[in-house]
């Protein structure tokens, strides 16, 4: 009798942002596979060392932030001068922590300062899709109680929605 091992099949990441109004931020936290993202992080983008030993006021982390800006991206409709929508404004995420969990995940946590919000907002999440075609994502996004989940995979890493006054 042989026994075959195989890495997981499926993966999942999630991600929550919330629009702080009196901060004027948005404040948002991933949870994805830390090995996964380890691995990518490591084979493509510089990472040399392991998540779990990583100080979050290392240089390091901006290998992290990096990534998080080039495949989490939000659109929305801004104010520059005004109240009114006058421009379309794309989130810049700034880690403000992370920690790696004994369940194996990674937690990080990031926000992205903004004044307001407007109208449409454009979600691109291609997290880990490059390395793994099976990835999954989903985001929620929280305005003034209201919730709106997406869900993202490898042909359907971009959707809009509208936020509810």
């Amino acid at each position: 009798m042989t026994s075959v091992s195989w890495g997981h099949q499926y993966f999942f990441a999630s991600v929550e942002i919330d629009y702080n109004e009196v901060g004027q931020k948005l404040e948002g936290s991933l949870v994805v596979t830390s090995h996964d993202l380890e691995y990518t992080l490591m084979k493509d983008y510089g990472l040399k060392t392991k998540l779990e030993k990583l100080n979050p006021s290392s240089d390091e982390t901006n290998i992290i932030e990096n990534y998080l800006n080039k495949f989490l991206l939000l659109h929305y409709g801004c104010s520059l001068d005004s109240n009114t929508v006058d421009a379309y404004c794309e989130t810049i995420w700034e880690i403000e922590s992370f920690q790696v969990l004994t369940n194996g995940t990674i937690e990080l946590y990031f926000s992205s300062a903004i004044k307001q919000i407007h109208q449409q907002i454009q979600v691109t999440c291609r997290i880990l899709m490059d390395a793994f075609p099976e990835q999954q994502n989903k985001v929620s996004f929280i305005y003034r109680g209201s919730k709106e989940t997406l869900s993202f995979t490898k042909y359907r890493y971009q959707q809009s929605f509208a936020l509810k006054p």
